[in-house]
């Protein structure tokens, strides 16, 4: 179907007008310089079952979507038809304060979310990039976490239950709205972080926990990253039990210089450990005690507590760090190392000749390295692929592995964004198969084309 105002009065008749984008509001979706030929934004699970059988019949692919913030992630698609986003699904279907559960519509926004669960001094202790934009189902498909996942895990500790429509139309529910729930084979697995390509979430129940009623960052500047490093775990480890320990390296992580106490000698990287506490007032003002003690006796140069209105805009900039604001040609990296290898790593970043402008943030307890690398106009694409082949090899050889989050279609052109997956692809090729066995859902951008 080439004429796209066939297809969008098609798309119509099934979801009404107001569930089709204006073709000249596709391109708030358009990724990888591709528009797609229609949005459709269906406001029932029946709707969703309706247009998944009209592409099928009509060979067309569907990129399922929530704000549309990952879209981004993969390899170059083959094409690009129709984007399903589930924005209209937006709805609190069942809250229980008492148990710590809420069950949302994939659609729902995080921050709309968090606001409803504000009201209940209860949150989710989720924290990815996009805050105002991403959708539970987006941050579920994409198994998106951010900085909190130290204390308490991914995406997928979160969830509870899935309600999914597979390619061929069929609803699916995995897992219940229960903590303690554990018949069964857990599919909610098999789902996150899958990115769309085995169904579409619809529905999803999380659980929940309380709002901690102090919260504050310990922050910490450094001259050497091993040190910076060892400090960091050394936290980690520790009885303060920190909600996150990250280390900002070439980065000032919300402008800190007018918050630490600088010192002159400090490392023209500028190497930033930020420590997060949370809980009542008591066990904070211990957590921060002892933190300062650990850090001090490390060699910090500068030691400062961040509280109120500088410690929210510090929270923004720690969740945003990887987010693409569109604003400069830069390429994303995520790369995943055992904790003993990320001083020896971040090492060899900083040291290259091709990275002065590099910025990174280290996950120091869950061994993963945000890189913002930018791009210079007259960038040889095809010489940066083999630079990054080169790195994620040295990161393979460390039994770690690393992707390409976001980069311009010049560059993915030469490179796989994911890399290899080892001895697991051709089960995950039977998976797609038998959930999606004509490669209707996000064809050809995840592992492998898959």
């Amino acid at each position: 179907m080439e004429n796209s105002r066939v297809l969008h009065d098609e798309l119509s008749h099934i979801v009404g007008a107001s569930g089709v984008l204006a073709e000249a509001e596709s391109a708030s979706y358009a990724f990888d310089g591709c528009v797609p030929k229609a949005v459709v934004l269906p406001a029932s699970v029946q709707e969703i079952q309706d247009v998944l059988q009209f592409a099928a019949k009509q060979d067309l692919s569907v990129m399922p979507a929530g704000g549309g913030t990952k879209l981004g992630i993969g390899n170059l698609p083959p094409k690009v038809d129709v984007v399903l986003a589930t924005t209209r699904l937006n709805s609190v279907i069942e809250y229980e304060p008492a148990d710590l559960t809420v069950t949302v519509e994939a659609g729902i926004r995080l921050v709309d979310l968090q606001t409803e669960l504000a009201k209940h001094q209860q949150y989710l202790v989720l924290n990815p990039p996009y805050a105002e934009r991403c959708t539970i189902g987006g941050i579920v498909a994409t198994n998106a976490s951010g900085s909190l996942r130290l204390r308490h895990g991914t995406a997928r500790n979160q969830v509870l239950g899935l309600r999914v429509v597979h390619a061929n139309g069929t609803v699916v529910k995995s897992g219940g709205k229960v903590v303690k729930n554990v018949a069964g084979y857990d599919l909610n697995k098999l789902y996150i972080g899958a990115f769309g390509t085995l169904g579409i979430i619809t529905e999803v129940a999380l659980k929940l926990s309380p709002i901690p009623t102090r919260q504050a960052i310990l922050a910490a500047e450094f001259q050497d990253i091993q040190n910076a490093v060892n400090t960091g775990l050394n936290v980690v480890g520790s009885q303060t039990l920190p909600l996150f320990v990250n280390l900002f390296i070439n980065s000032d992580p919300m402008r800190l210089e007018t918050l630490t106490q600088r010192s002159d000698t400090t490392d023209k990287r500028n190497l930033t450990l930020v420590t997060g506490f949370g809980g009542d007032p008591e066990t904070v003002a211990w957590q921060l005690a002892q933190g300062q003690t650990i850090v001090k006796q490390n060699g910090a140069i500068g030691v400062t507590t961040i509280e109120g209105e500088s410690h929210q805009r510090l929270q923004e900039t720690i969740q945003e760090f990887s987010a693409d604001n569109g604003q400069t040609e830069k390429v994303i990296v995520k790369v995943n190392l055992k904790r003993t290898d990320i001083a020896e790593f971040a090492s060899q970043i900083a040291e290259a000749s091709w990275a002065s402008e590099v910025q990174m943030m280290v996950l120091l307890g869950s061994g993963v390295l945000h890189l913002v690398i930018p791009l210079a106009p007259e960038t040889d694409f095809q010489h940066f692929a083999d630079v990054l082949s080169q790195l994620r090899q040295s990161v393979i050889e460390a039994r770690g592995n690393l992707i390409i989050e976001t980069a311009p279609p010049e560059l993915k052109r030469h490179i796989d964004v994911w890399g290899p997956v080892g001895d697991t692809l051709s089960l995950m090729k039977q998976v797609k198969s038998k959930f999606d066995a004509g490669g209707l859902l996000n064809p050809g951008r995840f592992v492998a084309s898959i």
